[in-house]
């Protein structure tokens, strides 16, 4: 399911971003302290890492994915299940789409 999900928002990322991003649901992010300060007040609560990409290419700043190996989980359980996975879907796949609606005035930067 995470391939099928990772593939889908590649492809919506696409649509609306015009740039491919091939693992959009990493977390992990390095930015300059203008972003810091900018993400400090203005980073999506909840299930942010697609919005936020979508977010920086709105508001035209540069970006690259940098691959990184991914290992299975050796111990514990995910707490993303079915009923998490279809809000997660419909949530980020709206705020995706609406990004490009939104001013650069209500978006801080």
């Amino acid at each position: 399911m995470r391939r099928i999900g990772s593939w889908f928002f590649t492809y919506l990322l696409m649509l609306v971003t015009g740039q491919i991003v091939y693992d959009s649901t990493s977390g992990f992010r390095a930015v300059d302290r203008n972003l810091i300060r900018y993400f400090a007040e203005n980073y999506p609560q909840d299930y942010p890492e697609v919005e936020v990409i979508a977010a920086l290419s709105k508001r035209g700043i540069k970006f690259i994915e940098i691959p990184v190996e991914m290992y299975q989980r050796k111990n514990g359980k995910s707490s993303i299940n079915f009923h998490k996975s279809i809000y997660y879907m419909i949530k980020v796949s709206l705020a995706v789409i609406l990004t490009p609606l939104k001013s650069k005035k209500n978006m801080g930067i």
